[in-house]
């Protein structure tokens, strides 16, 4: 066995590989400042486009500013027409109100009839008897109705009307 452990041929370990070398960088000239960057353009379009939007916020604002003012003028416009309204409806009430229809039916020479008589359609025949009233039937027990002084035939704009 000797002989065969001399016969084999002694093995190295492997060896590494040796990193390659980079080559030199090479030299240039640089110049010695640089004459114009440019900067000067873009602070310029920088102020113009902050003042383009601070312009545009100030008109914005101020035409918001005065939506509301308009908005707020025209709620009031609006209460003061309901007011109004309110006022109308209430007069057209008070004109409506039998004791109203019953005075001025009676300035008018009216008399309530105490006998009614009804035509059937069919065919045109008159049921019941009526006969005229006379002025002697003038009603009787009529209430006093208040007489509004002029202009004031609508409660005021700031009374409660109780609706």
């Amino acid at each position: 066995m000797s002989q065969q452990t001399a016969l084999r041929p002694a093995t190295r370990p492997a060896a590494r590989p040796r990193p390659a070398r980079r080559p030199a960088p090479a030299l240039r000239v640089v110049p010695a400042a640089i004459s114009r960057t440019g900067n000067a353009v873009f602070a310029g379009l920088c102020t113009l486009l902050l003042l383009a939007g601070l312009v545009t916020l100030l008109i914005l604002n101020t035409s918001l500013a005065q939506g509301a003012f308009e908005a707020s003028a025209l709620q009031q416009r609006s209460g003061v027409l309901t007011d109004t309204q309110e006022q109308l409806t209430n007069a057209i009430d008070q004109q409506r109100s039998p004791r109203q229809l019953a005075a001025r039916a009676q300035g008018l020479g009216m008399v309530p009839g105490r006998s009614m008589a009804f035509v059937r359609l069919s065919d045109g025949a008159v049921l019941g008897s009526a006969t005229a009233a006379s002025p002697s039937q003038a009603l009787t027990n009529l209430p006093a109705v208040p007489t509004p002084a002029t202009g004031a035939s609508a409660p005021s704009a700031g009374a409660p009307t109780g609706r």
